[in-house]
């Protein structure tokens, strides 16, 4: 028959360190211990084993003060209930519960849960999450979310989103109320009802100094749409809807480059164009 000292708590392996502080990861609980092994040993003649011979064991334990119920397998694992009403469960392999209808769990304190392998939640139906707290994600590495339909941000109050590069890969920025942009824009298509940016602003094709660069005026791709615009800086305009517009430095490119491109005819023939260019 197996000898086997179920008083003794095994040693779990070292928690992992944690490469960026050098420290070992608390995940704020442990395995508690077996009453049996520390505040109430069990005493004869309230103890009651069962044993068998490979080592699997029922004990039911009537010790005052220090009751318990554990029923454990030769391998290690075991199920414990403890004098307070505790129970620990640990599986020494691997573990698998299913429930053929419907599961109701209710937690009235703090859950934690560690995983120190790779997680896969897959939620065949809906899922939905209420939150009457904070909710906060940490992400040490990358963070990817990806709907094959319409994605959704809504918030009664403030959406910042920070980061050293926001990048927004669609070919229309809509904005039905106010921009405001405490550095540069530089985009294709822009519709908003009022646009404000402390650096510049760039819509489109072409180049501030020479934007058509001596060839054939080409219409740009850039559209500007807004009811006020203001750069504090400098404004680059392919094409433009505004109702008011305000800038320090400000170029039209199409019209920029009729005026440098265009022919004057007189009694000498035909002039060139003009010195010194619009800019």
């Amino acid at each position: 028959m197996t000898e086997y000292s179920p008083y003794v708590r095994e040693v779990d392996p070292e928690k992992p360190v944690n490469p960026e502080t050098g420290k070992v990861e608390d995940y704020g609980w442990t395995e508690p211990e077996s009453p049996a092994s520390i505040e109430y040993p069990p005493k004869y003649p309230f103890n009651n084993i069962t044993q068998t011979p490979s080592g699997h064991m029922f004990e039911m334990d009537d010790t005052p003060g220090g009751e318990r119920i554990r029923i454990h397998h030769r391998s290690g694992t075991f199920t414990e209930m403890h004098p307070n009403g505790d129970e620990v469960h640990k599986i020494y392999g691997d573990g698998y519960e299913i429930i053929t209808k419907n599961k109701n769990v209710l937690i009235s304190g703090v859950c934690n849960i560690t995983i120190e392998g790779d997680s896969l939640l897959h939620v065949k139906g809906n899922r939905k999450e209420l939150i009457d707290g904070d909710y906060s994600i940490v992400v040490k590495g990358d963070y990817t979310v990806t709907a094959q339909d319409t994605a959704s941000i809504t918030s009664k109050d403030t959406v910042s989103l920070m980061g050293d590069t926001i990048s927004l890969r669609t070919p229309d920025v809509v904005i039905t109320g106010n921009m405001v942009i405490d550095g540069a824009l530089d985009a294709y298509t822009v519709s908003c009802a009022t646009l404000t940016a402390r650096a510049g602003i760039t819509c489109g094709l072409g180049d501030p100094g020479n934007p058509l660069k001596g060839q054939i005026p080409v219409l740009p791709t850039g559209i500007f749409s807004s009811t006020t615009i203001t750069a504090l800086l400098s404004m680059q305009a392919p094409l433009a809807n505004f109702g008011l517009m305000n800038a320090v430095l400000m170029t039209d490119t199409v019209n920029t480059a009729l005026h440098n491109c265009h022919f004057h005819a007189s009694f000498k023939g035909p002039t060139g164009p003009p010195i010194p260019k619009m800019i």
